[in-house]
């Protein structure tokens, strides 16, 4: 009787053993393949890394291409693309004939680029390995260049990691306190304010201490969350780093997995116009989990 206790303890302890592990090379295996989809996505074509240029539309008129004849200077392109003027409602592209624009899947001369903050954008014109649309910051508009063949998108093979660590998942729970804003004020990587509607708080507690996370709304399955920690401009990016959690389940819980914790596009272009993390999401230890600096340019 006492053997086959023991043995039955055995297997029990055998089995526990195994699961535990099992649980742990799934989340690994999880977290692994969702790295290779991370870096798949900046290898894209018109990923982050192919963006070779932000131009400020200042004036009414601005010419484009390669030669110093232009105000906007883009490299290796045509000599001139053509010209772009300011109107009401759109920034109005007329190009040159030798160089046929493709607008809405067909050649255009003449074609309106709505910008990313109009219902109808933003519009994309492409010739070649190059594609271009207007972006609209605090309202100025600009001029976003992407090329395929840009030497970031090439220098890119991979990101550097933190091991991967479950003790960097936390839950938080979503709270309204009724003395907070209702919205949150931050700068971009230009120097320009910012100020959003707060979609939640997210209260978590970190050995012992509790915290707090303004968070905004990115869609209607997950958050936004710009994050400040220890690490940052020290092993990881000097303008902070980007999280989307799903959003809370029935009990109001939010899980905040820091090993998805990701770069700003501004790490992978210098062309980028990144949000920066908000006073209130400066935390004050370090999160040695998710993705690191690294240097393409």
């Amino acid at each position: 009787m006492i053997q086959y206790f023991l043995r039955m303890m055995r297997f029990l302890l055998i089995f526990c053993v195994l699961s535990v592990f099992s649980c742990q090379d799934k989340y690994e295996k999880d977290i692994v393949e969702w790295r290779a989809d991370r870096l798949k996505e900046l290898k894209d074509p018109y990923g982050w890394p192919s963006v070779i240029g932000l131009f400020h539309m200042r004036n009414t008129y601005a010419f484009f291409g390669r030669t110093d004849k232009n105000d906007f200077i883009i490299p290796n392109a045509p000599s001139s693309f053509g010209i772009l003027k300011k109107t009401d409602t759109a920034i109005v592209m007329t190009s040159y004939k030798s160089v046929p624009v493709v607008v809405d899947g067909q050649i255009q001369q003449v074609a309106p680029l709505f910008s990313d903050t109009h219902p109808k954008g933003p519009t994309m014109a492409y010739y070649e390995n190059f594609q271009w649309h207007i972006i609209e910051r605090d309202s100025q508009h600009y001029l976003r260049v992407k090329d395929t063949l840009s030497q970031y998108r090439q220098a890119l093979t991979e990101i550097p990691y933190f091991p991967i660590d479950k003790k960097y998942i936390v839950s938080a729970k979503k709270i309204t306190p009724l003395d907070r804003p209702t919205e949150v004020s931050y700068q971009n990587i230009l120097g320009q304010n910012i100020t959003n509607p707060v979609a939640a708080y997210l209260s978590f507690d970190w050995k012992g201490e509790q915290y707090e996370l303004t968070a905004l709304e990115n869609d209607d399955e997950t958050y936004f969350l710009m994050i400040h920690d220890g690490t940052t401009g020290i092993s990881t990016y000097g303008g902070g780093r980007y999280l989307y959690p799903n959003k809370s389940d029935s009990l109001g819980n939010v899980i905040l997995d820091f090993n998805k914790l990701i770069n700003p596009p501004c790490v992978f272009t210098p062309y980028a116009t990144c949000p920066l993390p908000p006073k209130s999401n400066h935390l004050p230890f370090d999160i040695e989990s998710g993705e690191k600096d690294l240097h393409l340019y």
